[in-house]
């Protein structure tokens, strides 16, 4: 972001937003960490090689901004459909974890929307071709980020001596983890119709990914599951 502000012209409404949102991240970063000291487990982050091409992805941001701001959506939309889902099943937390994921969800809320915002704005003006090969870039990226956000480090099944089966079926070989992969990203999906992002080689990506489905008719909308009739009394 502070890399995509050296870029715009002056008085732009984007370098003030992108300003506030790094000073929000950087919250972020602090609530996380010390949620993290006050839990007492040594959590490894992200994967060892997105740690060491992290310095470089924000070098895109300035000459590259709607592929960088695709790939926040990608690092931002499975930790925020997971957070809703969770927030929105009312079961009894752990106070701190409650409160963080409660203020991440309302702060997260605006940097998504810029970040859709942006590209339904840019993406119908780019060349054809250019937004040809973007079709084959969103997929590809959403489903990647997700993977490193969403699976937890080898280490952890090491340490609880969890079976590669049981690994299998959560990250996402059941029906019910492969409907979870493919609803985290329905705003997507969403975003790419309305951008003209999903041509017939586009659905294709999706579906290699496993993250093809629905788009949601709006975003957040919630992902409701058909109820049993409850029978008469």
């Amino acid at each position: 972001l502070m890399n995509y502000t050296f870029w715009v012209p002056n008085g732009s409404p984007e370098y003030r937003y992108c300003l506030h949102e790094s000073v929000e991240e950087c919250n972020h970063t602090l609530m996380f960490q010390e949620m993290v000291n006050r839990v007492g487990a040594d959590v490894p982050g992200l994967p060892r090689y997105l740690q060491w091409l992290s310095p470089f992805l924000p070098l895109a941001a300035g000459p590259l901004p709607v592929f960088f701001f695709i790939g926040v959506l990608a690092g931002e939309e499975p930790i925020d459909h997971t957070q809703k889902n969770v927030l929105r099943e009312g079961k009894s937390l752990h106070p701190i974890m409650e409160r963080v994921m409660a203020i991440h969800v309302a702060e997260e809320a605006r940097h998504i929307s810029f970040a859709h915002e942006y590209l339904h704005k840019r993406v119908p003006h780019l060349p054809k071709r250019k937004r040809f090969w973007l079709s084959l870039y969103v997929p590809v990226v959403m489903r990647m980020l997700c993977q490193a956000i969403t699976v937890p480090p080898k280490a952890f099944w090491e340490e609880f001596g969890i079976p590669r089966e049981v690994k299998k079926e959560l990250f996402f070989r059941s029906p019910e983890s492969r409907k979870w992969l493919g609803d985290m990203f329905a705003d997507v999906r969403m975003l790419a119709h309305d951008t003209g992002l999903m041509n017939p080689a586009a659905r294709l990506m999706w579906r290699i990914c496993k993250i093809n489905g629905k788009p949601s008719r709006y975003r957040s909308e919630p992902q409701r599951q058909r109820l049993a009739p409850v029978p008469a009394a």
